[in-house]
This record gives C-alpha cells, structure tokens and sequence, in this order.
C-alpha cells in the first residue's frame, strides 16, 4: 500500500479499532509513549549506564533471587532450589566469590534450571524428590509500564502473544546504542524490512532506535494474517498511531510501506536510488531477508556496494554472509530471544557470527549436563538481569547451543564492559520419524552450502520440513524452490539420504529405515517462511 494511502487510510481503521478498547487504556499508553519518545538518550550516557549495569550485575543478580524467587511463593524455581538444598546465604557466598557465570553453572550442575518444554508447561519437572509442572504464568512478573502486546514470530512453535512494556524498550535502548555507535549505523541512511504489530520486530526497532534519537527513513513492511478482522483492524490501527506520535514528539517514524512475499524491487529500488545521492544504505531485516535481497540484486547486476544489513531472527551462517558479500555489501548480525537482546556484533569478529554477550542485560552459560540425544551438544542457558523484563528467566534453555568465549578485539562494545563472545549459534532440534529421533546437527551446512553448490540455487532455496501426514505418519520433505527448474530428483534424494546417514551407525540405521519406508521426499514450491521473512533451513513440527 503507498504511504500516502496508508496515512489517508489511518483516520478511518482507528476509528474502528478505538470502539473496542478502553479509552482509559489507550489514554495512559499514548501518554507513556509520549514520554518514551520525548527522551533523547546520548552516546556517552549510553556507555556510562551500560558500564555502571555490568559493574553491579552481582548484586543486581542476588537482588532479583530474592525477590522472584524466594521472595514468591508460587515460583517454581524455590522448588528447585529446594531440591538442590541451596539457600539464599549460600548463592550469595557463590556468587560473590567466584561470579554470576560460575554460580549459575553450580546451580545448573544441581538441577536449577529448565528445559524449553519445562519452562512452557509442557512436561513435567522432575529433580530428585520434586516433581512438577510449570505455570508459565508464575513467571510473568507485575508490569507496571504501559505495554505493546505483541506475539512470537511461530518459527518453531505456534505464535503467541507476549507483552514488550515501554520501560523494556528503553532499557533495551542503552546496549543497542551503543552498539549503532560501535558500528557507526547513524551515518547511513536506513531502512527496516519487518512485519507490523502483532510481530515485534518493526516497531520494537523504530521505538528503541527513537530512543537515542536515530531515525530510520523507510519502513518496508509485511501484514501479519490474524485470527480475525478485528484484530487486523486494531495493529494496523495501533502501529499507524504509533508512528503518528513518533513523528509528533520523537526524531520521526516512516510510515509502513507494504511489499509482498518474495517482492524485493522496492527496496533495492531504495538502495539504488541513496546511492545516487552517494548515500550508504543499512537494511535492518532478518538474515533470509539480507540475503534474498542481495541474490535479486546480483542477479540483475545491481551492485549493493557500501550498504550494510544489521541482521537477526536466525543463524547468520557463512552461506548468507557469502551471498551478501557477492552483492558487494555487507552484514553484522545480532542475537535475541523472546526475553530480550543476547548479543551484538563485534566490530573485530573472529567468526561470521561473533557476537558480544550483553552482560548488563542478562548472564548466559552452557548447561553443564549434554542433551541426552546429542551427547556432544551444551545448552544455552539464559538468566535475565535486567528489571524492566516482563518474565524472569533463570538458567532456561532456549533451545540453542553455541561457543562461548573470553577474548580481547579492542572494539567499542569490549570498551563498556562487554568481554564475553559467543559465536556459532544453532538450535538443537531433533526430528523424530518412524519412533526414532535424529539430531540434525550439521544440515545447515547441507541445505545452505551443499546443495546450492551441487543442484543450483542458494540459501533458502531448500528447506527440510518435518510434516504429520493424514495417516498420522510424520514424514521429513524436502522443499525446494521452483525457480530452480529442472532436477535430477533421484539423485538429490540420494544425496540427502548420504547426508542423514553420515557421522554415526545410529545416524545410517535411521536414515536407512527411512528409506525404506519412504519417510522422506522432495516437493517443488516456495520454501515456508515466518511472517519476519525468515527462510529457516530446518523446520520441526512441534505438538502443543
């Protein structure tokens, strides 16, 4: 839609959406966002609270022990707590001693922390004695800042809502600006490539980068399907409000242009025309989306010299970095979860996707016990800090695994504090067909490196599903994009069966049995994409 309709379209959906809410409601989010953007946050005092944050994260740490979790008789974590015999006065003799990372580690080691099915509710906790389910809610703390309700972006599991309250954002806003400054994105003109409320990532973008003054000068936007017209009507109502006040009380907000599905053309139209202006471009989008528009541009021999994509939402990988480079731009990746940021580019980066722990935010180790399934695999265990965060996370697996580090890289984020790195981010999702589970582990490179170079195409061309069939049997396809023509199917079915049945006897046993039942096939049509854009190799079904 052109923005000029959308903004002669705005007075209309508002009036509509404004019949179903609570005038009140409304009033005090429209005041407290008038608040929000009316701050202007400035590089150095940036730095200084970030410092100050990393600094007292100890204190801040056992502060908020004390007051989630033995300070609340329904958190589920002084169950566990109980189970592992550790008493406030002992964590705090931990960590005061060696340190948040190697307390929460102890604690891991004993049995606090919970597993992404545990932590939603959906199996059961059992730690020695202690046996348990999890209500979510006993997690959800008292938001007293006016909120967004967004939902999760449905990659691996059905959306959800969640609440993003004001006061979040703006704390968000210190570590992300001192990031921009690291990586000197205020210089460029910019861009983000995100979907409208219900999702997240657009608004949440715009909101925290008006924070500290930065204003992005396109919007290119998706429409996220809801589950009725009402609800369509009041988050395209709700986001054209939003950027209404941005442009009235903070540095301006683009108003959503809307592009479809795999269409492009108008934002590499955008670079092209910043470029004649000898203007450099920064697209803020997923990794998919960097590299789908990158490909469009290299094919039609467009170069994108000088722009840079700020990206997250998925593994940034050394297949989506290559085919951005070959547009002539370039990319710097961030990392986050529903809780939250976890880290940030370095600008020294030793590997493709060498981020900076953001420790004045949160505390982040590997669970000391492997995955049952994956003997070789450690995960991510997150614990939020940060007192603004609508739910309290303490040593939760998010469902990733990765490297993490202690180096020196003399860059603007080591500088305030921020020393720990992290690098080669992947999900540890399994399969499970044919009452086997298969740890996928290395099909990313498969899917995003091999087969482009084996079959044609690039990354998010092919993407393995895991489907349950009318017959209720689960069956493993792989997708491939048409645009790549004619395949020799036979041997790319082959070649993925070699895939699954490398690295282990249990990996070839599997693979064969799936062969032989014809659990796994190839169907032509466009790889499935969140409604963010994101092309994930991988997809697993998940009941629940």
């Amino acid at each position: 839609m052109p923005v000029r309709k959308t903004i002669e379209n705005f007075p209309r959906r508002l009036s509509s959406a404004l019949k179903h809410i609570d005038p009140r409601t409304l009033a005090s989010f429209l005041l407290a966002l008038r608040r929000f953007l009316r701050h202007r946050l400035t590089v150095e005092e940036a730095k200084e609270e970030v410092r100050r944050r990393i600094d007292s994260r100890a204190e801040r740490f056992l502060s908020r022990i004390e007051t989630q979790v033995f300070g609340r008789y329904s958190n589920p974590y002084r169950r566990l707590f109980k189970a592992a015999g550790c008493e406030l006065a002992d964590l705090a003799h931990q960590v005061r001693r060696y340190g948040v990372e190697k307390a929460l580690e102890q604690l891991a080691a004993e049995g606090v922390y919970l597993t992404p099915d545990e932590f939603k509710g959906k199996r059961e906790v059992k730690r020695g004695t202690e046996s348990f389910v999890v209500d979510p809610k006993t997690l959800d703390l008292n938001v007293a800042s006016p909120s967004l309700t967004v939902q999760t972006s449905g990659t691996s599991n059905a959306p959800r809502p969640y609440v993003i309250p004001l006061n979040a954002l703006a704390s968000r806003a210190f570590s992300q600006c001192v990031f921009y400054a690291a990586h000197d994105l205020a210089s460029y003109s910019a861009a983000v490539y995100d979907a409208i409320l219900p999702a997240n990532g657009g608004v949440r973008e715009l909101l925290v980068c008006a924070r500290f003054g930065y204003r992005m000068n396109r919007w290119f936007a998706r429409k996220v399907p809801s589950q009725s017209r009402l609800g369509t009507v009041w988050n395209e109502a709700m986001t054209y409000l939003i950027v209404l006040m941005g442009n009235i009380f903070g540095p301006g907000l683009p108003w959503p242009e809307f592009v479809d599905g795999e269409n492009v053309q108008p934002i590499i139209d955008w670079i092209l025309q910043e470029q004649r202006r000898r203007k450099s471009c920064m697209i803020r989008c997923t990794a998919s989306n960097a590299a789908r528009i990158s490909r469009a541009a290299w094919e039609m021999g467009l170069p994108l010299d000088g722009s840079k994509f700020y990206v997250s939402g998925e593994p940034f990988t050394e297949a989506k970095r290559d085919v951005i480079a070959r547009s002539g731009a370039t990319a710097v990746p961030a990392y986050g979860f529903d809780g939250g940021a976890i880290g940030f580019g370095c600008v020294h980066p030793a590997y493709v996707d060498d981020l900076h722990v953001d420790l004045a935010k949160l505390a982040l180790i590997l669970r000391p016990q492997a995955l049952d399934y994956a003997p070789e695999i450690h995960p991510l265990l997150v614990t939020t800090l940060d007192e603004t965060a609508p739910r309290f996370y303490l040593n939760v697996d998010i469902g990733d695994h990765a490297t993490i580090s202690d180096r020196r890289c003399g860059c603007v984020l080591e500088a305030v504090g921020m020393t720990q790195h992290i690098h080669h981010i992947r999900s540890h999702e399994k399969f499970t067909s044919e009452g086997m589970n298969y740890f996928y582990g290395n099909l990313w490179d498969l899917l995003e490196k091999s087969l482009p170079s084996e079959f044609g195409g690039a990354p998010g061309d092919y993407q393995l599903v895991e489907e349950e069939e009318g017959d209720g049997q689960t069956r493993l396809v792989l997708i491939v994009h048409p645009r790549l023509g004619s395949l020799e199917e036979e041997k790319l079915l082959a070649r993925l069966h070699a895939a699954l049945a490398a690295g282990s006897r249990a990996n070839e046993f599997q693979s064969a049995v799936w062969r032989n039942a014809g659990t796994v096939k190839i169907r032509r049509e466009i790889p499935l994409a969140s409604e963010r854009g994101k092309i994930l190799p991988l997809r697993i079904s998940h009941a629940g």
